[in-house]
């Protein structure tokens, strides 16, 4: 499939960041340690008088870009999408977009925007010197055996205690001089509940990798990809992968397996893949049912005329994530 192929390019490019010629005693020390970081809550939500948060957070573009221009012209699709999604990003999103969102993908994107975490800035700056200097560099936690924990100081009181300290067991930047491009990955393993109920958190595991243009990488504020890849894996509801370009196509390609409790065109898919063209302003869903990822008709292998249905969505005038 597309979609696994793309991840398993981004994983390889990944372990290619140094060379057998960089590990000498004249390579970049990697400065990676153990961060324990408290915040006062895991939620993002734009705030007045403060630059939105939100327009950095990964499905931002897709909850705005699957509004229908003509009302009822996606079979449902944005709405079900929506609700399917809020359950592992929780969120609470309206016809539109979402006004908050509370998942560990986003959450460490937002505290490595901010600059909150001296450790994860000097790693930044280290991509930033190795580009410069021309000379492969990395910086990894499970090199150093290294761990991040993120603490939520003010929890929901509904909010399980398994859900209130974030994990994260790798966070790796890597500057492949060769290809001449900085690359981000994470990963984040959430605690397993004794008994697990209706409030245990949907996500049980999850990661992220993106391409920078080391041009364009800086050592402070967004960094804008030109490619990105996020998994995440729930606990009932089944896995969520998104595949984001920001350069040529312009495209988001979003891929929902094992996927139960969406109704599209009268049936009950569980995997639905959904292409946005933001150029054209044109979603195509693929689905199918009781297929074997090896199968032509499972959706993640579906191209072109195989499509469910099409239709023209809200144009997107630019890519915030």
């Amino acid at each position: 499939m597309r979609h696994a192929c793309f991840f398993i390019v981004m994983s390889l490019m990944l372990l290619s960041g140094c060379g057998m010629e960089d590990t000498g005693s004249s390579a970049p020390i990697n400065p990676a340690t153990d961060v324990d970081y408290p915040l006062s809550t895991f939620t993002l939500k734009n705030q007045e008088g403060l630059e939105p948060v939100l327009p950095y957070t990964v499905f931002y573009d897709v909850y705005l870009g699957a509004t229908p221009q003509e009302p009822g012209d996606d079979n449902g699709f944005a709405a079900e999408l929506r609700a399917h999604l809020d359950t592992f990003l929780q969120a609470s999103s309206d016809e539109t977009g979402y006004k908050s969102v509370r998942n560990p993908i986003d959450l460490m994107h937002e505290v490595i925007r901010s600059g909150r975490v001296d450790n994860f800035n000097e790693g930044r700056q280290l991509m930033v010197s190795s580009v410069t200097e021309n000379r492969a560099a990395t910086y990894n936690t499970p090199a150093n055996n290294a761990l991040i924990r993120f603490s939520e100081l003010h929890s929901g009181e509904s909010t399980p205690a398994e859900d209130q300290t974030w994990l994260y067991p790798m966070l790796d930047w890597t500057y492949n001089r060769d290809k001449g491009k900085v690359y981000r990955a994470m990963q984040f393993s959430a605690s397993s509940p004794e008994q697990p109920d209706d409030l245990t958190a949907e996500i049980a595991s999850a990661s992220s990798s993106s391409q920078y243009a080391k041009e364009a990488f800086g050592a402070s504020g967004f960094n804008q990809p030109e490619y990105a890849a996020t998994s995440m894996t729930g606990r009932t509801r089944g896995k969520v992968e998104l595949l984001q370009e920001f350069v040529g196509l312009q495209r988001d390609t979003l891929t929902l397996t094992q996927a139960s409790g969406m109704t599209l065109n009268g049936s009950d898919p569980d995997c639905v893949k959904a292409v946005f063209q933001y150029s054209t302003s044109r979603v195509t869903v693929f689905t199918s049912k009781g297929k074997q990822t090896n199968d032509p008709d499972h959706c993640g292998n579906q191209e072109k005329d195989a499509w469910t249905f099409a239709y023209d969505a809200e144009t997107i005038s630019h890519r915030q994530q």
